[in-house]
């Protein structure tokens, strides 16, 4: 009994095409619903300045001592300081579900905002373990004063008296970094 011959050699050679039309349905309705998702997402930022270092605000700050207001947010507290010891070192501490007197720090910031009124930058430095939703919070209790504070004056240049909107509108991340 003879075997029989395959039937790939009878074949016309022919070559075989791929059908792309479903791939390429696929792809568009993909990227048609990226897009359209896309429009619905609203993106947040908060806005810190990057520290620039120039010549003219050096030849200005060997004049003078620099404020340098830090908060350092821990866990268990809060602490205020200066540089130099232009304001005394203050701590508020935490209550015991964790939540720091977020009223208490915004008058002392006032107290320091009244002796230094020209001052706009504080640099905080929270803990790693610190949580999104507590660092929002202290940042708005150090940027933003409410109608219920007392008015603020500084002097311009101009010899006028202008009223301050906000506290500390600069605020620095000083830990990006570490930890």
């Amino acid at each position: 009994m003879l075997k029989r011959p395959s039937s790939r050699r009878k074949s016309n050679d022919q070559p075989l095409s791929l059908n792309l039309v479903p791939l390429l349905d696929a792809l568009v309705t993909i990227i048609a619903f990226l897009l359209i998702t896309m429009s619905f997402m609203h993106m947040v930022s908060i806005s810190s300045p990057v520290p620039i270092v120039s010549d003219e605000d050096n030849r200005r700050l060997l004049n003078k001592k620099p404020l340098q207001l830090t908060m350092e947010v821990e866990p268990d507290y809060i602490r205020i300081k200066a540089l130099f010891n232009q304001v005394p070192p203050k701590r508020f501490d935490s209550s015991p579900d964790g939540t720091p007197d977020l009223i208490s720090i915004h008058d002392h910031l006032i107290g320091i905002k009244q002796k230094f009124p020209g001052e706009k930058q504080i640099v905080i430095t929270p803990h790693p373990s610190i949580s999104y939703d507590l660092l929002i919070a202290v940042m708005d209790s150090v940027q933003q004063l409410e109608k219920t504070d007392p008015p603020i004056f500084w002097s311009t240049p101009d010899g006028l008296d202008q009223e301050i909107k906000e506290l500390f509108s600069e605020v620095v991340f000083g830990n990006l970094l570490g930890g």
